[in-house]
């Protein structure tokens, strides 16, 4: 029929939302309903070789989660840095902390 709308609300899925809350990553962004952090995805992205589907596949969410997570882990590169340099500072601490 003309002037018919025939999206499907199946189609019209809405994007993943990145998200902060104080009690879940330590307040790092992640994205809504995971604890899946942005810089986790981040860091599969740029350090290995993962494209985006398989990233969505490991993780079992949607691609279009992790193209959100992506754009705003490269439109925040400085809190990404911040983040990696948090999780290097602990894993120091720990090895510190752990007996031979």
């Amino acid at each position: 029929m003309a002037g018919t709308d025939r999206r499907s609300s199946e189609a019209s899925e809405t994007v993943p939302q990145i998200v902060r809350t104080p009690d879940t990553l330590g307040g790092d962004p992640r994205i809504e309903g995971t604890r899946i952090g942005v810089a986790h995805v981040y860091q599969r992205y740029v350090k290995g070789d993962d494209t985006p589907e398989e990233i969505a596949t490991g993780y079992d969410i949607p691609v279009a989660a992790v193209h959100a997570a992506l754009a705003y882990a490269f439109a925040n590169p400085e809190e990404m840095e911040a983040i990696r340099a948090a999780e290097r500072q602990t894993r120091e601490d720990i090895e510190t902390l752990t007996p031979e």
